[in-house]
C-alpha cells in the first residue's frame, strides 16, 4: 500500500490543487536532472540528489495508474528539453537511465513527496509531435519481470567483450580528430597514439568521444587506416569536428580464434565446439541426421 505523508494529504484537499510533478534521471554517470510541470523552477532534497527540476524541461506523465496484478505499468513522458540535453541523451547517456516520478505541494515542499513511479528509461522519441515536443518511455520494474533471461545455445560467446564473465581488460589508446571527410558523421581521420596501429587494426572497434558534441556516444568503427582514417559503421549523432578528443580499442567477434587471440579461451561462453551441417547457418545441431536418418 502507497503511503502519502498526511501533511501532503491536507495540502492535496485544499481547494485550487497546488500540486505538481516531478521527473528526477539518474544517468549512468550519476549525474541527476530535474523536470517539473510547474511553470517555475523547483529545488527540492528527495534524501537522495538535491535537485533544481527546471521548467524549462518539462516530463509530463501520461496516463500513469498502478495495478494490482503483475502486468508491467508503463507509461510515456511529454515535454521538450534543450539541446545539451539532447545530445547527451543522443550519446546514451539516459540508456536505462534510472527514472523516478514525483508529486508535491509546491506551495509546501517541507509536506514530503509522493512517490508515483520508480523504473527505468526506455526509448526515447524525438519526433513525438509537430509541436516539438519529445517523449520517453517509462518502463516500471515488474517491466524486468517480462524479460527473457535464459541463454540459448550458440556457437559465438554470449558474454559482452570486457564485462564479468568475459574478465578481458580494455586497452584505450587516445587520440583527436585531426581531419574530418566528406560525411562529418562517418569519416575522419585521427592523429595521436592511436595512430600507430597498423591498416585494420581497430575494425569493428569502439571510439568513445570525450569532448565536442558527440561527447559520451560510443561507436562502432567499421574501417582504419594505416594513417588515422577512420570510417564508422553508423552516424554520429552531430558532425565530427576537427579538435574533438576520443579514444579507441578493439572489440572481439565472439568467436574461438578471437579469444585464443586474447588467449582468453577459458572465459569464453559459447558451445563452439558444437557440430553443424553448415556453419553458415550458426545453429549448433541445426541438419545434422542421426545414424539411419534419411
Amino acid at each position: 500500500m502507497k503511503t502519502i505523508p498526511l501533511q501532503l494529504l491536507n495540502q492535496y484537499a485544499k481547494p485550487g490543487g497546488s500540486y505538481c510533478y516531478l521527473a528526477k534521471v539518474v544517468d549512468r554517470d550519476g549525474n541527476a536532472f530535474g523536470f517539473t510541470t510547474l511553470d517555475a523552477n523547483v529545488l527540492y532534497d528527495d534524501g537522495f540528489h538535491v535537485v533544481n527540476y527546471s521548467s524549462r524541461q518539462e516530463l509530463r506523465p501520461q496516463k500513469l495508474q498502478s495495478t494490482s496484478d503483475y502486468d508491467a505499468i508503463n507509461t510515456d513522458l511529454l515535454g521538450w528539453f534543450n539541446i545539451e540535453l539532447e545530445k547527451l541523451i543522443l550519446a546514451g547517456m539516459f540508456d536505462r537511465a534510472e527514472l523516478t516520478l514525483y508529486r508535491v505541494a509546491y506551495l509546501k515542499l517541507e509536506a514530503g513527496a509522493e512517490l508515483l513511479a520508480y523504473g527505468t528509461v526506455g526509448e526515447v522519441d524525438f519526433a513525438a509531435s509537430a509541436k516539438g515536443t519529445r517523449k520517453i518511455e517509462f518502463l516500471g520494474l515488474k517491466d524486468q519481470l517480462h524479460q527473457v533471461v535464459n541463454e540459448m545455445y550458440s556457437l559465438t560467446c554470449r558474454a559482452q567483450f570486457g564485462d564479468d564473465r568475459c574478465k578481458m581488460p580494455f586497452s584505450w589508446q587516445s587520440g583527436q580528430v585531426s581531419a574530418v571527410g566528406g560525411s562529418p558523421f562517418l569519416a575522419f581521420s585521427v592523429s595521436g597514439e592511436a595512430m600507430a596501429r597498423p591498416a585494420g587494426y581497430y575494425e569493428f572497434g569502439v571510439i568513445e568521444f570525450l569532448s565536442g558534441d558527440n561527447t559520451g556516444a560510443e561507436l562502432e568503427v567499421e574501417g582504419w587506416g594505416s594513417s588515422g582514417q577512420t570510417q564508422l559503421s553508423f552516424l554520429a549523432p552531430y558532425p565530427v569536428k576537427v579538435g574533438d578528443q576520443l579514444r579507441i580499442r578493439r572489440d572481439c567477434g565472439k568467436t574461438e580464434t578471437d579469444c585464443k587471440g586474447y588467449n582468453n579461451i577459458i572465459n569464453m561462453r559459447a558451445e563452439h565446439l558444437t557440430p553443424v551441417e553448415n556453419a553458415a547457418i550458426m545453429v549448433p545441431g541445426a541438419y545434422i541426421k542421426s545414424v539411419g536418418a534419411e
